[in-house]
């Protein structure tokens, strides 16, 4: 089996991330996965392995030297913001730096995803425009098997930890690993998007529900008594910072960004994020959004609007400034390889960004994977590959 094919082969299962639960995974429909990769590990014979109830793997694969174990990592699920169901990958040969055509209404534009210009010459992976394709994290789990394939024919090889998660997409595989079984030092998420890109920062990470009861009065004789939930909820969110949401900004730049949004005259809710890499700017955020309310409730004389703030995770930099031998190791490799290493902060989160307050430092390396959680999804498979090398040094 090559290393497209066994991409392909994980990339065909169904395995949307659903609603979170503290019992049980979000969707079973991810177990088809777990199944799978529980008898190809199976196969490779490793000293110790298990799954929990959430369908989260823990393989351990004992070595010869007096190296610390070292855990990889990549999850299972993908993202509910596209259908994961009936993935058909389209392989691109040699692509020609042209825009590709998935289907007969959609176009993956070079003018609008620059990025492609560095695949040129290169096999790609592209969706045929109605799902996505799951790259994120399937190309992980991809490159974290072959590598594990490669050092175990060798015979030689440090100790070795390898962990599957599920429900990563909405922020809960951290909390379901079975943190008891863990004995690695440090590890590597494999979940990242460029080859090159060391990423050891992440953003500090809020969930904020907003949550509006209005008054319903019939139109005829609303004036001065009605209270429209949608439209407080609409007013609400156009008070907060036009210019501070996602498709206004890059970098180390902030964001609120509105994922959900339902609503009646009486009732309306909404679901956000609130993003900073800063943690004096996040909470500076969160005041904002509180006193937005503050204001509008007392505009309206009762408590019209309610806020569930909450953290989901940290900027994993914190920790990993106080480990700076685990990016020096990786460093080591990519210099071996003659591949120019960037560090570039993560516009998003990771399994280490929580597992790194949780005693288990672990950066975030690429799969070769772009565009994630959407029909415009692509994998560029030489940098899949030249990944496969990159941890199966990382494993030796």
């Amino acid at each position: 089996m090559t290393s497209v094919e066994r991409f392909i082969s994980y990339a065909k299962i169904e395995t949307t991330a659903g609603n979170g639960s503290d019992k049980e995974v979000s969707n079973n429909k991810i177990l088809d996965l777990t199944d799978l990769l529980l008898n190809q590990l199976q196969q490779l014979k490793p000293d110790k392995i298990s799954v929990n109830n959430f369908g989260i793997i823990n393989a351990k694969f004992y070595g010869n030297d007096k190296k610390d174990m070292i855990a990889f990592l990549a999850h299972m699920d993908t993202s509910p913001q596209a259908s994961g169901k009936n993935v058909k990958p389209q392989l691109i040969k040699k692509y020609d730096g042209k825009d590709i055509k998935l289907n007969e209404n959609l176009t993956l534009s070079v003018k609008e995803f620059p990025h492609l210009k560095n695949a040129v010459g290169h096999d790609i992976l592209t969706t045929d425009g109605n799902t996505l394709l799951g790259a994120d994290d399937k190309a992980g789990i991809t490159i974290i098997m072959e590598s594990l394939i490669n050092v175990l024919k060798d015979k030689h090889h440090r100790s070795l930890e390898i962990i599957f998660t599920t429900d990563e997409e909405i922020g809960l595989d951290a909390h379901h690993v079975s943190l008891n079984d863990i004995e690695s030092k440090y590890g590597y998420t494999i979940d990242g998007g460029d080859y090159k890109d060391l990423e050891c920062e992440s953003f500090n990470a809020y969930s904020m529900q907003v949550k509006v009861i209005g008054k319903s009065i019939h139109p005829g004789s609303a004036k001065d008594k009605l209270v429209n939930a949608s439209t407080v909820l609409t007013n609400f969110h156009n008070s907060l910072p036009l210019y501070l949401r996602p498709e206004e900004t890059e970098k180390k730049q902030p964001f609120y960004h509105l994922c959900q949004i339902n609503g009646t005259e009486e009732k309306a809710t909404a679901e956000y994020i609130i993003r900073s890499f800063d943690t004096y700017e996040i909470e500076k955020m969160i005041e904002l959004a509180k006193f937005t309310a503050k204001r509008m409730n007392e505009h309206l004389n009762y408590e019209a609007i309610s806020l569930d703030i909450r953290s989901q995770y940290k900027n994993m930099k914190v920790i990993l400034d106080k480990n700076p031998d685990i990016l020096k190791e990786v460093e080591s490799i990519y210099k071996k390889h003659k591949i120019d290493y960037t560090y570039s902060p993560i516009r998003g989160g990771t399994t280490g960004s929580q597992l790194s307050f949780m005693n288990l430092p672990c950066p975030n390396l690429g799969t070769g994977g772009y565009n994630y959680h959407g029909r415009y999804e692509y994998l560029d498979l030489f940098e899949m590959d030249k990944m496969i090398e990159i941890v199966t040094d990382l494993m030796k």
